[in-house]
């Protein structure tokens, strides 16, 4: 699975990209809530100075579309597609500014995730991000870990960005290597462990074809040499 040619050039993974801020795509699921006097009834509630402990929430989920553009109420359509979420929730609380007495956005994407294929060979796991960044190392780990019928040093990732694909290979057996397991991943990445070469099945396996084939063969003679008396 997720094999390639020996002349393969791989990506070369990004270094201390976890400071690296995420950005709205086309197609994430965006929560979004709006409140007014810089939100400060959230604080009431929590701290209890307020005897109204029923906060009303205006939490509305929108799909980005393909132009990065979602339509707000009363503001309407905006583009918040390649935006981080600190940017897009600036720019929307200083257009609702003009109605509202100090407003305060909040912003969550809601269906970040990525593919892990790990160990035991043929298993998988679908890790939801939400708006949080996590590193290759941390994936794997939510994942299950790389066991022992994984290579660590052979630790493929695949990336599909705006029609391109990028395709990082790490090391992670050394500590040379694990410098690359923080490179965060990003919504719709696969982590790919490869899995350790099994020589005894390997031989099993070819043994097994090389029976069924000289069988088949002996069967094919036979039949011949009965047609023909």
């Amino acid at each position: 699975m997720f094999q390639t040619p020996d002349d393969f050039v791989f990506d070369t993974p990004v270094l201390d990209s976890l400071t690296i801020n995420y950005r709205i795509q086309p197609g994430d699921i965006v929560s979004f809530e709006l409140y007014t006097n810089e939100a400060a009834i959230m604080l009431e509630v929590t701290t209890g100075t307020t005897l109204n402990t029923d906060l009303k929430k205006t939490n509305i989920q929108y799909v980005v579309d393909l132009e990065g553009m979602v339509e707000f109420p009363i503001i309407g359509n905006q583009k918040i597609g390649g935006l981080t979420l600190g940017e897009a929730k600036k720019n929307i609380e200083a257009l609702y500014d003009f109605q509202f007495i100090n407003p305060y956005v909040q912003l969550r994407v809601l269906n970040r995730r990525v593919l892990v294929f790990g160990n035991p060979a043929g298993m998988a796991k679908v890790l939801t991000l939400g708006s949080e960044t996590i590193s290759v190392i941390e994936a794997i780990a939510n994942a299950g870990g790389i066991g022992g019928e994984a290579l660590a040093d052979d630790v493929r990732l695949i990336r599909y960005q705006n029609g391109v694909r990028t395709v990082y290979n790490m090391d992670l057996s050394t500590i040379e290597g694990t410098k690359y397991a923080m490179m965060s991943v990003e919504s719709g990445d696969i982590i790919y462990l490869q899995r350790r070469k099994n020589i005894a099945q390997q031989i099993a396996a070819d043994f097994r074809t090389y029976t069924i084939l000289l069988s088949s063969l002996v069967v094919f003679y036979t039949l011949s040499l009965t047609i023909t008396n």
